[in-house]
């Protein structure tokens, strides 16, 4: 049964209770539900912004400001001496020259908010959003996506990615590509297509749902090398530049983060950990060694690292507790015995 809009609102909001999570995740696990899914939460995310100025009260501040300049005191005037005095003094050019340094350090500080306007999201937020050429992008949390402000969709269409995103890209008259520059040294360009992309310090990884997509990556001081990747492709690069292509990978669980679902097949707990630090950005620490072999099957819906931290210890019989903004998993008996 299909819930209603306003229902899956109230989940966004996290105001859901078990009973209607559960409603939910049966709902998703049907074919055609997500979608629709995907729709609502971007409406969802427009309908409630992170944050709202105050345009008014801002907007009359400035008026007032205007109204009532504040008064500018004249610097006061000093006897002009009769002696002549040379034009080149060395305290002065140093100084002019330490200004002139200062100006250009700071532009160059605050040249990617004069160039780019930056999408950032938290370590609980995703968020959609559409590119002035149309493209759309789904991004996931702990991401930053960095677009040009000036010349996009005419002088190139080139962004920046840290974190994970999932672009479909809209094919333009003139075949302009879009690029996504990731991990240094890669770049991920298309023409229209589906792809997502992780991009972290440790590691870059690509995913082609449908379309074409050629790779741009440097190995060490070698030139540039192109990779054509096919439909169905994951491609991963780490930090020390070696690259992996996995043909035919299983595309069903395509970015399942965008619908707040994580899908795990034997996947070793240490693996799980480490997904849940890509993701939400929280640091996991396994008490017993034993713990990172053991193996988890399986679905979970969770919108916060703390739900997914429970659901992983209820079935896996383990506890987690907070300690110093990191979430640890240990054994019953552990707990017992540190009592």
């Amino acid at each position: 049964m299909q819930p209603s809009k306003e229902l899956i609102f109230t989940y966004f909001a996290g105001q859901a209770t078990s009973v209607q999570q559960k409603a939910i995740g049966e709902w998703l696990a049907q074919s055609g539900s997500r979608e629709l899914y995907f729709q609502w939460l971007d409406e969802w995310e427009r309908s409630f912004p992170q944050y709202t100025p105050d345009v008014a009260h801002h907007l009359e501040g400035f008026r007032q400001r205007l109204d009532s300049p504040s008064e500018i005191h004249a610097p006061p005037l000093w006897p002009i001496e009769t002696t002549r005095q040379h034009l080149w003094r060395p305290g002065r050019w140093v100084a002019a020259a330490s200004v002139g340094l200062a100006l250009l350090a700071g532009g160059w500080v605050f040249r990617n908010a004069l160039f780019y306007r930056t999408i950032v999201t938290n370590r609980y937020q995703l968020r959609s959003l559409e590119l002035p050429d149309g493209s759309t992008v789904a991004l996931n949390s702990n991401s930053n996506l960095r677009i040009p402000r000036l010349g996009y969709g005419w002088l190139s269409r080139n962004v920046l990615l840290t974190g994970d995103a999932v672009f479909s890209v809209k094919h333009l008259p003139d075949d302009q590509p879009f690029v996504v520059q990731a991990l240094d040294g890669l770049a991920v360009e298309v023409l229209g297509t589906e792809f997502s992309v992780r991009s972290r310090t440790d590691q870059a990884e690509v995913v082609l749902k449908r379309g074409k997509v050629n790779l741009h990556y440097t190995v060490a001081d070698q030139p540039e090398q192109q990779l054509l990747m096919k439909p169905g492709d994951r491609v991963t690069l780490d930090g020390r530049g070696a690259l992996r292509r996995h043909i035919q990978a299983d595309t069903t669980q395509f970015a399942e983060w965008r619908y707040r679902l994580f899908s795990f097949n034997n996947t070793p707990l240490r693996d799980v950990a480490h997904q849940i630090q890509t993701v939400f950005g929280v640091t996991v620490q396994l008490t017993d060694p034993a713990l990172a072999r053991r193996t988890l099957t399986g679905t979970i819906r969770a919108g916060s690292s703390d739900e997914l931290a429970e659901a992983l210890a209820e079935l896996l019989g383990l506890r987690v507790s907070h300690r110093d903004q990191k979430l640890v998993f240990s054994t019953a008996s552990e707990t017992q015995l540190t009592q």
